[in-house]
């Protein structure tokens, strides 16, 4: 497809991650793929079934489990056995305490690689411009090869206060810490990414910076 762009975003919780990845989706016809909501919907799955993450591989091992995508005005939503899951579900302070517990499972990351990226090819096959990846791994694991790697990041105080504003109560700078030290795929900055102080710019800033890199591209 003529100018189909894959972009990756990384970044800690509350960098701004969903922001300007909404305002890039909605501006250009791109599809947005939340990584980090499908952690959170094995997370929540998980734990109604009282599966504890070390209980996670045998589960993973000794169950058929079906993941597709159902794509949803410019956004691609999971669905794990053909359950749907609310924000009020993937939000929930019990999953932002654990999220990154279970998030740190290699046979889950392993479980997950394969359907994140054939979202490519979904935003191709659905007629999108692009594709948007956002997460913590993806222009280091999922999609390396993207077209543009974004890394945000911002004061640890700066992403509590957003977090707390929008309502939320996230364990930031514990989650930072499990993020980036997990074995498997740490949350660190891609090589060849733009990095971005998100503490430092408005939401519309951030995105001119990253529709600017995106025309250097053409």
């Amino acid at each position: 497809m003529k100018n189909f762009r894959s972009l990756a975003i990384d970044g800690g919780a509350g960098t701004g991650k969903s922001t300007l990845s909404n305002l890039l989706s909605e501006r250009n016809n791109y599809l947005y793929v939340e990584t980090g909501s499908h952690y959170r919907a094995f997370s929540w799955m998980l734990m109604e079934s009282e599966i504890e993450p070390e209980k996670v591989n045998e589960f993973i091992e000794s169950n058929s489990i079906s993941i597709l995508s159902k794509i949803i005005k410019n956004k691609s939503l999971i669905t794990i056995d053909q359950q749907s899951f609310s924000k009020e579900k993937l939000r929930s302070p019990k999953v932002n305490q654990n999220v990154s517990r279970y998030a740190a499972v290699p046979a889950l990351r392993k479980l997950l690689f394969d359907y994140q990226y054939s979202q490519v090819e979904l935003a191709k096959e659905s007629g999108f411009n692009g594709v948007i990846l956002e997460g913590r791994d993806i222009g280091t694991k999922i999609l390396p090869e993207a077209d543009l790697k974004i890394f945000l990041w911002a004061d640890a105080q700066i992403r509590v206060r957003r977090r707390s504003s929008d309502g939320e109560t996230d364990s930031i700078i514990t989650r930072d810490q499990m993020d980036m030290n997990r074995i498997e795929a740490p949350l660190v900055c891609a090589e060849g990414a733009i990095k971005i102080d998100t503490g430092q710019f408005s939401p519309d800033e951030v995105y001119e910076q990253v529709m600017r890199a995106l025309e250097l591209l053409r």
